[in-house]
């Protein structure tokens, strides 16, 4: 397939496609919508956040993520040699992630569960009451990226010491440190862990019991993938005390079981997958920036690594 700005057919699922393709028009009037590739059109792209089930991928020149994550997307791609442009959506992603993970933070500082507990009791003990603060706090995120960035900013405005940690230990925005991840266990443990990684095949199962054993009551907390997380080792560190409470939004399966001891352990606040919601307008704009770049240039916007996975 031939790239050109002659002829641009965009193909849309998602539950917003109305808007999408409302703000799509208004941007950049010459697009034509379809409902499957068009071989004949100049530049194919797919706007969706999983493949779609009758097509594969390498019927697109450019695949457009409508969420953050790519890893269904580079699942689906058997040959990576031949696969198309993958872009994807952050747009407030990072602000609404921080959001999230400020205010379970927050919550466990300041003993929200507690309080609520000694009130029903009309217990007024305030040595148990007494929060903790953000200003003597260290937070630390596992990934660096848009999202992590976003996360170390919300903890940032309260005074919080914010470390980062990557694989290559780069400098990011808004972290005072960025470390490698293999030297997390080298330092002092973080009173708040956040989990913010894609799935890739270096992070499936990367926060093991070995990750785990460095923490001494901290809360945890997982908006990246469930597959990073190990169930049995996070299990395992309740009982230990490694870990004081997890806020889980992520899992290996969604939806969660009914089944699923995390469901009903009293450690564990489990949140379906809301923490980071994909605006149909960010979803549209980003796109929409990303393509008339290219019309205006002429060059292809960079893709996310399909073997990395983003």
């Amino acid at each position: 397939m031939t790239w050109t700005g002659k002829d641009i057919c965009v193909r849309i699922i998602d539950k917003n496609d109305a808007r999408i393709r409302d703000v799509i028009s208004s941007r950049i009037p010459g697009v034509r919508f379809v409902e499957h590739s068009d071989s004949a059109g100049g530049l194919n792209i797919l706007l969706s956040f999983r493949p779609p089930e009758d097509e594969p991928l390498s019927a697109y020149d450019w695949v457009h993520s409508a969420g953050a994550g790519v890893d269904h997307l580079c699942k689906a791609i058997a040959d990576p040699d031949a696969a198309p442009v993958i872009t994807r959506t952050t747009g407030r992603m990072g602000q609404q992630i921080g959001e999230y993970c400020l205010a379970y933070g927050l919550a466990h500082l300041q003993k929200m569960s507690a309080r609520q507990a000694l009130a029903s009791d009309c217990n007024w003990d305030k040595a148990a009451a007494s929060p903790r603060y953000g200003f003597d706090t260290q937070v630390s995120i596992f990934g660096t990226g848009s999202i992590g960035s976003g996360i170390a900013r919300a903890f940032k405005a309260i005074g919080a010491a914010v470390i980062g940690y990557s694989k290559s230990g780069s400098p990011a925005r808004h972290f005072d440190a960025v470390r490698p991840l293999s030297e997390f266990s080298e330092h002092l443990p973080p009173d708040i862990l956040v989990l913010a990684l894609p799935e890739t095949p270096e992070t499936s199962g990367l926060v093991d019991e070995t990750v785990l054993t460095c923490l001494q009551g901290a809360l945890l907390i997982n908006v990246g993938r469930g597959a990073t997380l190990q169930p049995e080792a996070l299990r395992d560190a309740f009982a230990s005390g490694r870990i004081a409470h997890a806020v889980l939004d992520v899992f290996e399966t969604e939806p969660l079981p009914p089944d699923d001891w995390r469901w009903r352990h009293p450690q564990v606040t489990v949140t379906p997958h809301v923490s980071g919601l994909t605006l149909p307008d960010d979803a549209a704009n980003a796109l929409c920036d990303l393509l008339e770049n290219y019309l205006q240039t002429g060059e292809r916007p960079q893709s996310v690594d399909v073997r990395r996975g983003y």
